[in-house]
């Protein structure tokens, strides 16, 4: 066929009339195909469960709720990946026996990915809200659980099942959520209590260790001190005074003893030895014992034996050299100058003790004064640290007693809760495929198929079928065209042919439909339940008022590829 000289409708009918039957045949063995590849395709049927996400049943300003609202589109997409977990589906797997084909062929992730790309989670909006549907800042308080399956019951025990982990999951995660909080209260007051009872300790120590030099003990020692210094003051006059006595006593010792002789009468041994005499002169005169001139001279020998025997003993107990040097023949001048500048050498020795002492406690008290202001910067800090800890035990205590709250409510399940408004129902009819969607699909390319076939033919073909294209071929006028002339024998084949062709077609149709019908019982042989069977109160009737939420917007949480 040449087509340069372009398509009349001379030409169309000419290949219809060369290419029909066989454009025909293709059509519809191609439509015969697609019929039963579209029967042979297992039912899907649809169940979902919406759940309802109620607000916290307390008023929020008498208790706060101990988990903070997030925004749901996230926490659902948190709880959906711990929900669908590949333990989770692999338990729901084992216990419902889902995709036992499938299970023989892939391995169990495979298995679990396919089921994957059956389930979706989403959010539902009201009629109100059906016109934000490409609005992302979207509020809602409702989403559902969809699954698909070969069998609608399995199907709906598959999204009930689901819808209850959410609730479940919801439940558990606020729990335990507030139960964290107050175990780390909890945890966080003990580790403050340790610190606040360890900084205590550490300050008793500090008091303990800087006894004296505490910032309330500086009034007390600058007093001290300066009473210290006072005292030095008064010692250094008495100790002046005390070497001035002993300077004066010494020359009068060195006058005495050079003012003293063997003739001394006032000389105590001196006038003992004279009263001694005059005894002994009297008793050779025959005095008697009794006689007054002897009992006189008696008395005053005794006065004076006993007044040298007390200035010994003095003597002896101030100083052993002292004693030595008041022998019984020092006069009464001497012994007394002696007894007097050993008196002026004490006093001088125990002011210069009392200097030293002062000196000392002078040292000591200074030093603790200096040491002050060290001491009151580290009790500073440590008060401060001590402080800080008993505010935040406060805070924390505060804290604690509203983590108890909310964990108890909580627990109670009067916080933000998760409720099953529409429980899943087996569907009455499969949700895929639409067979009847793809059966016309399926003629337009059929019928696309046998036209597409008939021109490939005729393109291919370079004979010439008429004249035009003859005499356009050769450039030369055609004279003369005879027409195809068919006798009796060859209309009665052609019939025959075409009673033929009518019969192979017919049982070719036969056999697809058959093999497609066949087909579909074969793999949906689990016939769906009847819509009686439902429950009486249809969930559907409830999400009436519902309208999906677009599965195109980033608010879908679809598992699937």
């Amino acid at each position: 066929m040449n087509l340069q000289d372009g398509l009349q409708i001379s030409d169309l009918i000419g290949i219809l009339r060369r290419r029909g039957r066989l454009m025909v045949w293709v059509s519809g063995l191609s439509i015969l195909a697609i019929f039963w590849i579209v029967m042979a395709l297992p039912n899907q049927y649809s169940s979902y469960a919406t759940v309802l996400v109620e607000p916290q049943a307390i008023d929020e300003e008498l208790v706060r709720a101990g988990v903070q609202g997030q925004d749901l589109q996230q926490r659902l997409g948190i709880m959906s990946a711990r929900i669908l977990s590949r333990q989770r589906l692999s338990r729901l797997i084992d216990e419902l026996g889902l995709y036992p084909e499938e299970s023989k062929e892939f391995t169990r992730q495979e298995v679990i990915d396919i089921m994957r790309r059956h389930l979706s989670v989403e959010p539902v909006l009201s009629e109100l809200q059906s016109d934000k549907r490409s609005t992302d800042d979207v509020e809602f308080n409702r989403f559902k659980i969809t699954y698909r399956n070969r069998s609608a019951v399995t199907a709906a025990q598959v999204a009930q099942s689901l819808a209850s982990d959410f609730v479940d999951a919801n439940i558990n995660a606020r729990i335990e959520v507030s139960q964290q909080s107050l175990s780390f209260m909890e945890d966080s007051i003990e580790e403050l209590r340790n610190q606040a009872v360890d900084v205590e300790s550490r300050i008793k120590n500090v008091k303990a260790e800087n006894a004296g030099h505490l910032p309330e003990d500086l009034i007390t020692n600058q007093r001290i001190f300066e009473q210290l210094i006072a005292q030095s003051r008064e010692t250094q006059r008495a100790l002046l005074l005390a070497r001035s006595d002993e300077a004066f006593w010494k020359s009068q010792v060195i006058t005495a003893e050079s003012m003293m002789g063997t003739g001394d009468a006032t000389s105590p041994a001196y006038r003992m030895k004279l009263i001694e005499t005059e005894l002994q002169s009297l008793r050779a005169r025959g005095y008697t014992q009794k006689h007054p001139d002897v009992v006189h001279r008696m008395d005053e020998l005794a006065i004076l034996q006993q007044g040298m025997q007390e200035r010994q003993t003095a003597a002896s107990d101030e100083s052993t050299e002292s004693a030595e040097a008041d022998s019984a023949g020092d006069s009464y001048a001497e012994q007394n100058a002696k007894s007097e500048l050993r008196r002026a050498r004490l006093a001088v020795e125990a002011a210069d003790q009392e200097l030293e002492r002062l000196a000392a406690s002078q040292a000591e008290v200074q030093e603790s004064i200096a040491l002050t202001p060290l001491v009151a910067e580290q009790l500073n800090s440590l008060e401060r640290e001590y402080e800080s800890l008993v505010t935040s035990f406060r805070d924390f205590s505060v804290r604690r007693q509203q983590a108890s709250v909310q964990a108890n409510l909580e627990r109670k399940q009067l916080g933000e809760n998760f409720r099953i408004l529409e429980s899943a129902f087996p569907a009455a009819r499969p949700g895929s495929p639409n067979r009847i969607l793809m059966l016309f699909v399926g003629v337009i390319v059929g019928l696309g198929a046998g036209v597409a076939m008939g021109l490939v033919l005729e393109t291919s073909d370079s004979s010439i079928h008429d004249a035009r294209r003859l005499q356009a071929f050769t450039n030369m006028p055609v004279l003369v065209s005879i027409p195809s002339i068919r006798l009796d024998p060859d209309r009665r084949l052609r019939r025959r042919r075409l009673l033929l062709e009518l019969v192979i077609a017919g049982v070719l149709s036969l056999f697809f439909l058959a093999g497609g019908l066949v087909s579909y019982i074969y793999v949906n042989r689990s016939a769906p339940p009847k819509v009686e069977e439902a429950s009486k109160e249809d969930p559907r009737r409830e999400a009436s008022s519902l309208v999906p939420y677009d599965s195109g917007s980033p608010m879908a949480w679809s598992l699937g590829a």
